[in-house]
């Protein structure tokens, strides 16, 4: 069981025996002595329960601007904490249980994953250098038909924070966050598609090699395939994983057709460019989708009614949005490709 320590830094001459959090959502819960006026409350809760309990504090003393939340993640314990065995089977008992798991999110808390993803959403020179290098080993890999080489490729790309910062966004109606991972996505892959396109038309290569000519045919596979990237890596977020993991799964679908689509634009083969093409817009599209349907899926929504209203407003066009792109897709692979 996954745990978070939640460390409440309270206003000052906050009341801190007051009741902040029901003792059934708790694992553990103690008081450091006050010190000029103000008090830290400490929480140990297993992370489906984290949610509720940032809900239960943002209700108490939200209000007020001289508080302080942190979350930490915690590795372990010792003694270690073992389920909480209840005896009895009466009806006041089984309903007690089956509230306590109505309180599980079954994922990390929307404030921490809103953290994680704000901060891969990336547009410092880092992610720039990430970005050409990745598409550098990649277009080595694809020339050379090394899927070795492909595959170290995606580990370095950094395309997943900026599709999964936009899928969040949408959820969530945050503009600000929508912006910035529309802008570093734009980024992203023009710097990839320019040096893609130049690595063509400065090397000579062999189109028909398994590693480019494999992604210059579309199926409707390939939009399975995008739509399990996005939704494999949503989940994976939500579930606190690794963001090099499942940049990986992202990766998977994104980098090689799009660096392929910028090395045959440089080399001339416009006609195995634009499948290529294809399969790198198709993939984008499936990986957005999958991640707001996920995020929807996950109950994963704003804090404030407004905030609610606006998510689930901008959640329903981009979905339509996706789709109709979708559907246009499919369209072309079915007569171009099929």
């Amino acid at each position: 069981m996954a745990l978070r320590l939640i460390q409440i830094i309270t206003p000052e001459n906050y009341d801190a025996n007051e009741e902040f959090i029901a003792q059934e959502d708790v694992i553990e819960q103690w008081v450091d002595d006050s010190v000029s006026g103000r008090t830290t409350i400490h929480i140990l809760a297993d992370v489906e329960l984290t949610e509720k309990i940032l809900e239960d504090i943002d209700k108490k003393i939200g209000h007020r601007d001289d508080y302080r939340v942190i979350l930490l993640p915690v590795s372990a314990t010792i003694p270690k904490q073992e389920p909480k065995e209840e005896k009895g089977d009466s009806a006041e008992q089984k309903q007690k249980e089956k509230d306590q798991e109505e309180k599980r999110v079954k994922r990390i808390s929307r404030d921490e994953l809103y953290e994680e993803v704000k901060a891969v959403v990336d547009s410092s020179w880092v992610y720039f250098v990430l970005i050409a290098l990745s598409c550098v080993v990649a277009a080595n890999g694809l020339i050379r038909d090394s899927g070795a080489m492909v595959i170290g490729a995606m580990v370095i790309a950094p395309i997943l924070g900026p599709n999964v910062g936009l899928s969040l966004a949408t959820t969530l109606g945050d503009k600000a966050l929508m912006i910035r991972s529309m802008k570093s996505i734009m980024y992203g892959f023009s710097l990839g598609m320019a040096l893609s396109i130049l690595m063509g038309f400065l090397i000579q290569f062999d189109p028909d090699v398994y590693e480019i000519s494999s992604r210059t045919v579309v199926s409707f596979a390939d939009i399975a395939l995008g739509l399990a990237a996005g939704i494999a890596g949503c989940l994976s977020f939500t579930r606190g994983i690794s963001a090099a993991v499942i940049g990986v799964m992202v990766a998977v679908a994104l980098l090689p057709p799009m660096v392929a689509t910028g090395l045959l634009i440089g080399s001339g083969r416009y006609d195995l460019a634009f499948g290529a093409g294809v399969l790198t817009i198709t993939y984008v599209i499936c990986v957005n989708l999958a991640g707001v349907v996920t995020f929807l899926l996950q109950g994963i929504k704003p804090k404030s009614f407004r905030e609610r209203r606006e998510g689930e407003e901008l959640s329903r066009y981009a979905i339509i949005i996706w789709l109709t792109l979708l559907a246009g897709l499919a369209l072309i692979i079915y007569t171009q490709f099929m």
